[in-house]
């Protein structure tokens, strides 16, 4: 009995398509292949330049596999085949599927969605592991495609049998999905955050909610107690904000779902699609209410009824407001310093929705009481309503611009922005001497906290030989079987075997790359390197 397995299989390399597989692996040396102990540090010279920030990057410890041992053509070797299996069954799978391909495989979430098949119906199938380089123990199993349709046709008897039992389970996941989550309860319905994930701007977005809840309230009572119009234009900015803060949790909730089919970079865009609708609201709502209702008083004035009650509701507020904007104020340090940025910059450039927002309607707030304070203080002195009625304008006028800004700087996300840490990313790839060079860089923002990275990366060939060859003591095995060549058949299964290996230890600095990206610049979650 002997298995045949492909090379790209048995080296877990990352590639898409399958070559014609002229060594033969040994089975039970490909199943137990595991990510070794020892670690892979890069050296001194493979460190990159100083990045935007001027912290000089160090490569982080892995647990990273290391270059497949060389295994001369002359050891004796046991040899596991499945030649006997896929011609046995060769024409019940051709006149079930349509074709029946040799050497194509699978992984075993695949073989559950495509064949519905159990995890029991794979049992005893052979299979290669490809482990996670990352120090997660997870692994995927690729499984031989005749294998798995094997495995479906002697559970289900046929593949139409197959097909209706596919469309059944699709149809009662369709009807669990919409019993779960309605169009508009689905807004609604808390999603909790994933384990270990930190949810930017949540603290500065909830502490919001709660204390505009009775600044609104206090400002509608202080309002229905005085008349005031500045009062009145206060307890709408309130309301206003109120409402733009559960959009932004709405957009944060949402955004905490998983990626799937029809979002495979995740939801994270839902936090500047809802912080836009926020920031249009609050122009529309708040700024055209309050400026309205200012140009009404200044054609209909009236005088204020109660100055106590309104300065105890304006100072109870500006309290409130203090609390809610010191917590957007720290939140935004925090995450300004992670990103290596000043406030400031962060404002405008940082990448987070929720946070801007919430600093600049508490701020606007704030000089918003500030205002109101001022113009009833100056209506009840001088006896001169219109003091009053350009307090509301003036507040209308503010909300007005802020709502301006967050909907421009939203727009810039959803335009898909570079992300901007790219130009570090690209210098420490550089700088890494396994590279000679780094082609066709795209970057782009898939959410707040996640981008995406795509290259060409042009390998240094002499250094990648080198490393396969300084492992394991692969020089003198390869010394060896090169010595044992005595025909074109033995140089042409060499030429194939070196060739199998190379390519697994190309793999392996692609993964060390990634890896080393992922762990200097973590909001790059999709990377993608192609070897130019």
């Amino acid at each position: 009995m002997w298995l045949r397995l492909t090379p790209t299989a048995a080296c877990g390399l990352k590639c898409r398509s399958f070559l014609r597989p002229p060594p033969r692996i040994p089975l039970l040396r490909v199943l137990s292949l595991k990510p070794p102990s020892a670690t892979f540090v890069a050296d001194a010279s493979q460190q990159a330049a100083p990045a935007d920030g001027g912290a000089q990057y160090r490569p982080s410890k892995s647990p990273l596999r290391s270059p497949p041992r060389w295994e001369g053509a002359s050891i004796e070797q046991t040899y596991v085949s499945s030649m006997e299996r896929w011609g046995k069954g060769k024409e019940k799978r051709i006149a079930e599927f349509g074709s029946s391909k040799q050497w194509k495989t699978l992984s075993a979430d695949e073989a559950f969605e495509q064949y519905y098949v159990r995890r029991r119906d794979l049992e005893g199938l052979p299979f290669v592991a490809k482990y996670n380089v990352y120090g997660a123990p997870r692994h995927t199993r690729f499984y031989v495609l005749f294998d798995v349709q094997d495995a479906a046709l002697e559970r289900w008897g046929s593949a139409e049998a197959l097909q209706d039992a596919i469309a059944c389970r699709r149809a009662k996941r369709a009807r669990r999905l919409a019993r779960l989550q309605p169009p508009v309860l689905m807004l609604l319905r808390p999603v909790r955050a994933r384990k270990g994930e930190v949810n930017v701007g949540s603290r500065a977005v909830f502490a919001a909610i709660a204390g505009n809840s009775g600044v609104a309230a206090a400002k509608l009572a202080g309002w229905a107690a005085t008349g005031s119009a500045s009062m009145l234009s206060e307890s709408i900015h309130s309301f206003a904000d109120l409402g733009n803060q559960v959009l932004l949790a709405i957009g944060l909730q949402q955004s905490l779902r998983r990626a799937d089919k029809t979002r495979p970079y995740g939801y994270g865009f839902e936090q500047y699609v809802w912080a836009m609708i926020s920031g249009v609201s609050t122009f529309i709502l708040g700024a055209g209410a309050s400026v309205y209702h200012g140009v009404s008083c200044l054609i209909s004035p009236h005088e204020i009824e109660s100055l106590p009650t309104a300065m105890g509701v304006l100072v109870a507020a500006g309290v409130l407001e203090s609390f809610t904007l010191s917590v957007a104020w720290s939140e935004m340090q925090r995450e300004a310093s992670k990103e290596r940025l000043t406030p400031l910059q962060y404002l405008s450039r940082g990448s987070d929705p929720l946070n801007p927002a919430v600093l600049l309607e508490d701020s606007v707030a704030v000089v918003g009481v500030v205002v109101a304070g001022a113009s009833i203080g100056l209506t009840a002195v001088t006896g001169n309503p219109m003091y009053d009625a350009c307090g509301s304008i003036a507040v209308g006028g503010m909300m007005g611009a802020v709502a301006i800004f967050i909907i421009n700087r939203n727009r810039h996300f959803l335009g898909q922005a570079v992300p901007q840490r790219t130009g570090a990313v690209v210098r420490m790839l550089q700088a890494d001497e396994m590279v000679l060079s780094v082609q066709d860089v795209k970057s782009v923002l898939v959410g707040p906290q996640a981008a995406r990275f795509k290259a060409e990366i042009h390998f240094n060939p002499k250094l990648l030989a080198d490393k396969y060859l300084s492992a394991h003591d692969n020089l003198a095995e390869v010394y060896k079987t090169c010595a044992s060549v005595k025909s074109e058949e033995d140089a042409k299964r060499m030429f194939e075997r070196s060739a199998v290996f190379l390519l697994a230890t190309l793999s392996i600095e692609v993964d060390r790359l990634e890896h080393i990206i992922r762990s200097e610049y973590p909001e790059f979650r999709y990377i993608d390197l192609e070897v130019l």
